[in-house]
């Protein structure tokens, strides 16, 4: 089975990065080093690509459904709710008009059921989900095991990072690195030499910002591959909020199960 892993960009014409594992249980393998691409046009036509002929399971990192919600999806409210306390809480959809003309290309190619919790993935039918890094590392590092972790902030936000150097250092070594970790202990991927490629590209101070940024991309893509993974192959270790039978019509989150907020 295949799992693909997509960090959209809200703008078309920016990178876009994939990812791609498969196996028939874990540890899977990476079927190419993860990159990005420049369009959505570019990121549906490789989703379709990896699902024609394989059975597929892809995460994306972008709202899917009830976008015309005004404020913060119910979605959001539950992760909110039950990560907050990790430092990883979920934000409104944007109203990037680029964003819901990707969510309606995806829908024309794949019927919206297969969305949904209940879909079985078959060739050329790939189930889709929506997943949120963030929440997603708080089950991959297992930090509800410890009182009082939480995520390292790796996203480059102006209150946060001032400095390209301290947006490396500071952010996207350190997570990076737990993230690595975590994988190599917990034995999800194989670490062979595509994976070494992978991971060679560390981020120094010295690369330019929009490298930063690639391996910015190129890690969350990665991050919600592997969600899905998990949905599948280790069952009830991640779960829709909201949970009702049909509550993931007006947009859900793939994250990880916890217990209810404390």
């Amino acid at each position: 089975m295949r799992f693909l892993g997509v960090d959209l960009a809200w703008k078309d014409g920016n990178p876009s990065g994939v990812a791609l594992l498969d196996g028939q249980c874990f540890p899977l393998h990476l079927r190419e080093i993860p990159h990005t691409l420049s369009g959505h046009d570019a990121v549906l036509e490789w989703v379709a690509h990896h699902v024609a002929r394989h059975r597929a399971a892809v995460g994306i990192d972008a709202p899917l459904l009830g976008l015309d919600t005004v404020g913060h999806r119910l979605a959001e409210k539950e992760i909110g709710a039950h990560f907050q306390r990790f430092d990883a809480p979920a934000y409104p959809p944007p109203k990037d008009p680029d964003l819901r003309r990707f969510v309606s290309s995806l829908q024309r190619r794949w019927p919206v059921e297969l969305f949904g919790p209940g879909h079985t993935p078959t060739s050329g039918n790939p189930a889709i989900r929506e997943v949120y890094p963030n929440a997603f590392q708080v089950g991959l590092l297992r930090l509800d095991l410890t009182r009082g972790r939480k995520i390292v902030k790796y996203k480059r936000k102006k209150k946060r990072f001032t400095r390209k150097a301290d947006w490396a250092e500071k952010g996207l070594q350190p997570s990076v690195s737990c993230c690595r970790q975590a994988m190599f202990d917990r034995r999800l991927v194989i670490q062979d030499s595509m994976w070494e490629a992978f991971v060679a590209d560390v981020p120094d101070v010295r690369k330019t910002t929009s490298q930063l940024k690639s391996i910015e991309d190129r890690w969350d893509a990665l991050l919600c591959a592997l969600a899905v993974a998990l949905e599948f192959f280790e069952k009830g270790s991640m779960r829709f909020y909201p949970d009702g039978a049909e509550a993931w019509r007006s947009g859900y989150i793939l994250a990880p199960a916890l217990p209810g907020p404390r």
